[in-house]
């Protein structure tokens, strides 16, 4: 047994070097790597990773990495924004 994540199946890191790269200094790697989480991850394991503030605070940055789950992800950062979720 790994302690790679199945959507990180192509990627040398288990989930305490993905973590560290998505808290780094490297903006860059964090929202590639962040992206990739929105994409291939199950919707459950994402917020392991990841949290709504910060999704509002990269969105602008992310949303064009979504791929075919941007309509999804569009709706729900759509939907917690009319609802005072995030700002």
């Amino acid at each position: 047994m790994t302690d790679r994540p199945d959507f990180l199946w192509d990627e040398p890191l288990n989930r305490g070097d993905l973590k560290k790269v998505l808290a780094g200094e490297d903006e860059e790697e964090s929202l590639y790597y962040a992206a990739k989480i929105l994409r291939e991850a199950r919707f459950e394991e994402v917020w392991e990773y990841l949290s709504p503030a910060f999704l509002a605070s990269h969105w602008e940055r992310l949303r064009a990495r979504l791929g075919r789950k941007k309509g999804f992800w569009e709706f729900l950062y759509s939907t917690w924004r009319a609802h005072g979720l995030i700002h």
